[in-house]
């Protein structure tokens, strides 16, 4: 009963939290601690188009669609389900005219779809994070509703982040935490993973890793108080961050630390 009790109250912080930042969700793509985040995921959805184009694909986490728009092109059925009502609203108005695309408001630790029912699904932002007292029921939930071939394509946070360096308290908390240590973000706390308790999980659960893409290994060493300025508003900056990004992009086919982490695995 407690540890259902601490997931409900966890959710529902999560929920009144994304509810109350609607009006500036959109925006934070546009700050250059995120523009990477949001490059890879595109690249992340349009490989899930292309490899798992039929049947039906989720999209975990949907905050205001942005994710769900992409998967539209696929012919198949796209349900986007958030735990957020105000960023489901959202996502309706942003996928209004696509006639296969539904939302849905939902807890992903209770998926309320069939077993086996989707060929493909990304959960991206700190969906998993964001459970850290439930990431076994999380994935087990992932792996029940796939499909056999089917992909899921899901990103985590590294532990050993590089802004790690600008902040000692955390650095501290990383270092005397086996495994990965809990981070917080707009109130909201998330956890983090080590690349030995990333394969592990995915062991226990069955699944067969296909690609890892790492982001921000090289970009988070800038200052936060430049990475949380809008790129428009640092125009000089920007030009140097672009460089920097591309190189980030290269690297983080090969490389296994940075930031964070998306992983594509598939349900054998």
């Amino acid at each position: 009963m407690t540890s259902q009790t601490n997931r409900h109250d966890v959710g529902s912080h999560v929920a009144a939290v994304y509810n109350a930042m609607l009006a500036e969700y959109d925006q934070i793509e546009d700050q250059f601690y995120f523009a990477e985040c949001y490059q890879v995921y595109r690249e992340s959805v349009e490989r899930i188009v292309r490899e798992r184009p039929e049947g039906m694909a989720l999209d975990l986490g949907c905050g205001t669609g942005k994710q769900t728009v992409l998967l539209a092109p696929r012919p198949g059925r796209v349900v986007g389900i958030d735990i957020s009502d105000q960023m489901i609203e959202a996502a309706r108005r942003r996928c209004n005219g696509r006639p296969n695309v539904s939302l849905v408001t939902g807890d992903i630790t209770k998926l309320p779809f069939e077993d086996g029912c989707a060929q493909a699904m990304v959960a991206y932002g700190d969906v998993i994070g964001h459970n850290f007292t439930a990431v076994d029921v999380v994935l087990r939930e992932m792996v029940r509703v796939c499909a056999p071939r089917g992909l899921i394509s899901f990103e985590v946070d590294s532990k050993w982040c590089p802004d790690l360096l600008y902040l000692p308290k955390e650095l501290w908390q990383a270092m005397t935490t086996r495994g990965g240590h809990l981070r917080e973000w707009k109130g909201m706390q998330f956890k983090t993973f080590t690349w030995r308790e990333l394969t592990r999980l995915l062991q226990a659960h069955g699944l067969r890793l296909v690609d890892v893409r790492s982001m921000n290994i090289l970009t988070m060493l800038f200052p936060p108080s430049l990475l949380f300025r809008r790129r428009q508003d640092a125009p000089r900056f920007d030009a140097l961050f672009r460089r920097v990004m591309a190189l980030d992009l290269t690297l983080g086919k090969f490389l296994r630390c940075g930031s964070t982490r998306i992983v594509t695995v598939e349900k054998p």
